[in-house]
């Protein structure tokens, strides 16, 4: 007989063969075992050689998540504080130009009653002025009235009387006649 691959020679017994062909998802127990000792040789060198790569490259980035979120933690609060600084400064600020204004209120009302005391006393001082300027005034009028009413008395008096004195004599009884008067 010819030497070829006959169905007796692979363990599959010609019955079976008529009824059922042999096909690609038929398991025959070698076949099984090669696949398991396949299986766990991958798995070994794939864990000597991947797995503690993968999983130190998992840990590490489960590590700098971990840190990332603590930092966020961190910013966070510190952005709390900073904020709550921030309103700190803006209530002493806003309390402080209170307060600058309060003061330069003050000091122009206080500026203003200055000048108004000041502008009330210079008008006092000047109405003063002017009415001893007035009585200086008056008094001088008067005395003039009173030397022209002498010499008008005496120039009539004389006319009367028809006399002329001297002037000496017309100045002492001027002078007479104006303290009289």
């Amino acid at each position: 007989m010819e030497q070829g691959v006959t169905t007796e020679s692979v363990g599959v017994p010609a019955a079976q063969e008529a009824v059922h062909p042999p096909g690609i998802m038929d398991v025959s127990g070698k076949m099984m075992v090669l696949t398991w000792v396949t299986f766990l040789l991958v798995t070994v060198i794939l864990y000597k050689i991947a797995w503690k790569p993968i999983l130190s490259a998992l840990e590490k980035r489960e590590n700098e998540i971990r840190k990332a979120q603590e930092d966020a933690a961190k910013i966070r609060e510190e952005l709390a504080r900073t904020e709550a600084n921030r309103k700190q400064v803006l209530a002493e600020a806003d309390a402080k130009a209170k307060e600058i204004v309060a003061v330069a209120r003050k000091a122009a009302t206080d500026l203003a009653l200055s000048i108004e005391s000041r502008a009330k006393t210079e008008g006092e001082r000047l109405v003063e002025s002017a009415q001893k300027e007035i009585a200086a005034a008056g008094e001088k009028a008067k005395a003039a009235l009173r030397k022209e009413s002498a010499e008008l008395a005496i120039s009539i008096a004389s006319k009367v009387l028809e006399q002329n004195l001297d002037n000496q004599k017309n100045r002492e009884l001027t002078d007479r006649l104006v303290r009289e008067i």
